[in-house]
């Protein structure tokens, strides 16, 4: 007696199976941030003991739950949160003023080959240039104040988008744009429907990379400057008073919060827009 076998049914149309790429990568990410987790909780654990131990000066060095401590505290009350309000509020306009100069200006310079020649060395010339170094030149003729923050973090912040935007103008198949053009495209819209979204990851991760340094900026020039505002202010003043270096620690550790989370809602959303092109590039 013979059994015939039954022949597996189609999948339904326009189903598909799980990915397991997509779990995989899920899987690696979830290792990775427990990985991250378990440094960091290392990292308070050793600081915590070289300071109960005496290892350290405390008074150079207080325990980490003691700097916790009086975080928490300052974040009770409202002048830490104007503080924060004000290298944020600086951040925000560095942030959206660097890329209204950069995006533009690098789509220009991608598409043309003379004038990105033409411009290199100066760029290249530029960009070398610390922008702390501008300082003392900017409260010169600007004085200090939101304005001066915002120019000193626009000169850092700008090359990261300019030259990522560059490069993703350059990574356009030519070809496309040639196809583009045989059906009568105009250049603006060869711009706006194929190298703007071609080019959009690699200027999405240069305005993260941005973040971070305008960040970095802004809260160096608090701390530099003497402004009365700001997060960087909140660290100098407490430094000046000599007796705080707790404030001053809670100070900083709030700067590092404030860059991860920046960071991590940034790199979110750059997943979240264009996870198809780390998917191609098989990350």
């Amino acid at each position: 007696m013979t059994t015939a076998r039954t022949a597996p049914s189609p999948s339904p149309l326009g189903t598909t199976a799980p990915a397991p790429a997509v779990s995989a990568r899920t899987g690696r990410r979830r290792t990775s941030i427990l990985r991250g987790l378990a440094g960091v909780a290392a990292l308070i654990a050793t600081l915590e003991v070289l300071s109960r131990l005496n290892l350290v000066n405390p008074a150079f060095l207080p325990p980490f739950s003691e700097v916790a401590a009086r975080l928490f505290g300052a974040l009770a009350e409202p002048q830490l949160w104007l503080h924060v309000a004000s290298t944020l509020a600086a951040w925000l306009i560095g942030m959206l003023v660097s890329a209204v100069v950069a995006v533009p200006l690098g789509i220009v310079l991608g598409l043309s080959e003379v004038g990105y020649q033409v411009s290199r060395s100066i760029v290249e010339f530029a960009r070398t240039m610390p922008a702390i170094a501008l300082i003392p030149l900017v409260l010169l003729v600007i004085g200090p104040g939101l304005e001066m923050k915002v120019v000193v973090a626009v000169y850092a912040a700008v090359w990261p988008i300019l030259f990522n935007t560059i490069y993703g103008v350059h990574d356009v198949d030519p070809s496309t744009r040639d196809m583009a053009r045989i059906f009568g495209q105009t250049r603006f819209q060869i711009i706006r429907r194929i190298v703007l979204p071609s080019a959009a990851p690699l200027i999405a991760t240069g305005i993260r990379i941005s973040s971070a340094i305008v960040l970095i900026v802004v809260i160096t020039v608090e701390l530099v400057a003497g402004g009365a505002d700001g997060v960087g202010a909140f660290i100098a003043s407490n430094r000046a008073q000599g007796n705080q270096v707790a404030l001053v620690y809670a100070g900083i550790l709030l700067t590092g919060i404030l860059g991860l989370v920046i960071n991590l809602a940034l790199g979110a959303l750059e997943r979240r827009l264009f996870g198809w092109s780390t998917q191609e590039n098989g990350k």
